[in-house]
């Protein structure tokens, strides 16, 4: 094509490639433009790769000018210049090409292009070359850029850098969140990089039960008084003093806040970090069984009545939940059962069974413990669970925060499947600012400002978790969870017992006393507690070859169960393992009637040193006074020494490590054989 057409005016003489010599106007024109092409592509990359930052914004836009300037003279003057062109040729010819004249062939010169057709000409070639521009500007940027994070990053390997020491912060959450907000600080502080060095330390830790955080924002982050022991110069904390708290609901934090007492922490309750809903979940083969008993409606839309009539009227199942005293997830669906007219039974149904949890975490966790034991698939077939739907993801693929728990994935029929429904509870997860009193600081403030708003942008169970649209659940508010603790406190059956301690030697004896293990966990058992239960306290052992029963605590509710856990801190050990048939008669004799439960506190110890001719089945029934006994065997083996369990004797339970959990175990327990 070159040379095909008389030059236009203004365009000078033409090299050998067709490129006009000298820098013509049209010349000029296109090396503006191609250096603007340039500059703006260099600028755009300098941004995303946060260039910016590090060069200052003036300096950026002359780094850029410089290079847009360079690739256009690169463009569009020199050898390389008529290169591209001829490069570009092909891509010329099919753009302008025209169709053929009618005189062609006899010799006739052809028409001359028209105006519009070299303008298009011309804009394909700038196009064209403003395309390699492209591709040069950013390689321009990212070659440099590249060498440059590589050579750090090397750099860092062979010599890590000396850092300064990065502002730490803390933030709680429930047990069943823990896993997801440690995975999303671990990425917020990797995005927070600075040449190898973490500007933020952040831990992530269990938060404590809505009435032990109300106790602990309002006293400064102190445990009760009465967790103190003795003579102890310094009060406890709750661990850590946490600075954010990520919350179940926006109703919980209400609650939480309306709890605290004035003088104490100021709560910011903040926007939402991640959305989910609550799903009942049962094995794939039950929940088989349970889709044919519902109506044909869209998934998600059943309403909460019908999926518990299938559940629990038709197919006899039992709905497990987290104990609402400990957990908002649990009081969540509390709240949204006790709607339901004539379901108060079901409600309170669960304390007859064995899973017994104070998390979302800890009932999925027992769930698969017993799941996979012996009699397991006769348990998960009778079983529902209502949680968070991402607790129920993380149960199925084999994620639990506790390293007791069964690891691997769930597959087949053993996997979880869960049911929705407009009837259950919507969890928002606001981001909660605690602001301690006299303790502001400008730098705290602002790294919890940037990771706020970086949950905000990330949430914590990605699109998996999200409400769907069908569900159309709300959130429960203050007033519906509390209306909720105090129905539910209402149906608890009374439990009215009385507990005897075991204060014998060996119950005090190093390294690790069971005395002490127990002070530290007593206080734990008040929030499952109800205004209406009645408990005492006494301590037995032999002391100079006799049985020696001495009353500690009279009569106390909740309202007064710190009085009985100061009694328990006060327990020395002395004297040896006394027989629990002396025991039991002693109390029996101070019993009125009706009579009442009688707990027995011990290491297993007082289970060897019964009279010749007397037994624990023998003595309870001669004791009219003494309803039913519980034994928690503190330690491993406690209640391999204990009798077997019939008649009067209903249960044994273990310690094990975790002492809170198992004492309130054994108060649930007591109220499943109240229900019977």
């Amino acid at each position: 094509m070159a040379g095909s057409s008389p030059s236009p005016p203004g365009d000078g003489s033409r090299g050998p490639d067709g490129d006009p010599s000298g820098l013509t106007p049209p010349k000029l024109r296109e090396i503006a433009l191609t250096a603007l092409i340039g500059g703006g592509v260099t600028a755009l990359f300098t941004l995303l790769v946060e260039g910016m930052r590090a060069l200052g914004t003036g300096l950026t836009l002359l780094v850029s000018a410089v290079i847009g300037l360079a690739v256009a003279v690169l463009l569009t003057l020199g050898h390389f210049s008529r290169f591209l062109r001829r490069l570009l040729e092909p891509v010329k010819r099919v753009v302008t090409r025209r169709r053929a004249p009618a005189t062609a062939g006899t010799g006739s010169p052809d028409r001359p292009p028209s105006r519009r057709r070299q303008r298009l000409e011309r804009a394909v070639l700038r196009l064209s070359a403003g395309y390699v521009g492209v591709l040069l500007g950013a390689a321009v940027v990212m070659v440099p850029w590249g060498a440059v994070k590589g050579g750090t990053w090397l750099s860092h390997r062979i010599q890590p850098p000396d850092c300064e020491r990065p502002l730490e912060l803390r933030v709680i959450t429930a047990p069943e969140n823990v896993l997801a907000l440690r995975e999303s600080v671990a990425l917020f502080i990797r995005s927070r990089l600075v040449d190898g060095c973490a500007p933020y330390a952040i831990s992530v830790g269990v938060a404590p039960s809505i009435g032990e955080l109300a106790y602990a924002l309002g006293d400064n982050w102190y445990r009760d008084d009465v967790r103190q022991e003795g003579g102890e110069p310094f009060r406890r904390l709750y661990g850590p003093r946490a600075d954010a708290w990520i919350a179940t609901s926006t109703g919980e934090a209400d609650l939480v806040s309306d709890e605290m007492r004035a003088g104490g922490a100021t709560l910011r309750i903040g926007p939402p970090v991640a959305s989910d809903r609550l799903v009942i979940g049962m094995i794939s083969g039950r929940a088989e069984d349970i889709r044919e008993r519902l109506p044909l409606e869209r998934p998600g839309s059943h309403s909460l009545r019908d999926l518990w009539t299938a559940i629990r009227s038709e197919s006899g199942m039992s709905v497990s939940y987290p104990q609402p005293e400990l957990s908002t997830a649990g009081l969540a669906a509390v709240s949204d059962l006790l709607l339901l007219d004539g379901a108060a039974d079901g409600v309170v149904d669960r304390e007859q069974r064995g899973i017994i949890a104070e998390s979302v975490s800890s009932l999925l966790c027992q769930f698969k413990t017993a799941a996979q034991g012996t009699g397991g698939e006769n348990l998960a077939r009778s079983l529902a669970v209502v949680v968070p739907f991402h607790s129920l993801t993380d149960y199925n693929n084999g994620r639990f925060n506790d390293p007791r728990c069964p690891e691997g994935a769930s597959s087949g029929r053993n996997k979880l499947r869960e049911f929705s429904s407009p009837g259950l509870s919507r969890l928002d997860y606001p981001f909660v600012t605690i602001d301690w009193p006299k303790e502001r600081s400008g730098e705290r403030a602002a790294g919890l400002d940037l990771l706020r708003g970086w949950l905000t942008t990330h949430p914590l169970f990605g699109d998996g978790a999200g409400g769907r649209p069908e569900t159309g659940a709300a959130v429960r508010g203050l007033k519906d969870l509390r209306d909720a603790q105090n129905e539910f406190f209402d149906l608890l059956p009374r439990v009215d017992a009385e507990i005897a301690l075991d204060v014998s030697g060996s119950m005090a004896a190093p390294p690790r006393s069971l005395l002490v293990r127990l002070r530290e966990a007593f206080p734990d058992v008040k929030p499952v507690i109800t205004p209406r239960d009645d408990l005492t306290l006494s301590s037995f052992s032999r002391v100079g070859g006799k049985t020696r029963v001495k009353e500690l605590q009279p009569s106390v509710s909740r309202e007064e169960f710190d009085e009985l856990t100061k009694s328990v801190i006060g327990a020395t050990g002395r004297g040896s393992d006394a027989p629990v048939s002396d025991m039991i008669m002693n109390l029996n004799g101070r019993a009125g009637s009706p009579g009442r439960a009688l707990v027995v506190v011990t290491d297993g110890g007082v289970f060897d040193n019964e009279r010749p001719g007397e037994s624990v089945g023998r003595t309870l029934a001669r004791a009219p006074h003494v309803t039913d006994l519980y034994v928690l065997a503190l330690g491993d083996n406690g209640c391999d020494r204990s009798p077997p369990r019939r008649g009067k004797y209903r249960a044994c339970i273990e310690t094990g490590t975790d002492m809170q959990q198992a004492l309130r175990h054994l108060i649930s327990s007591m109220r499943g054989e109240a229900l019977r």
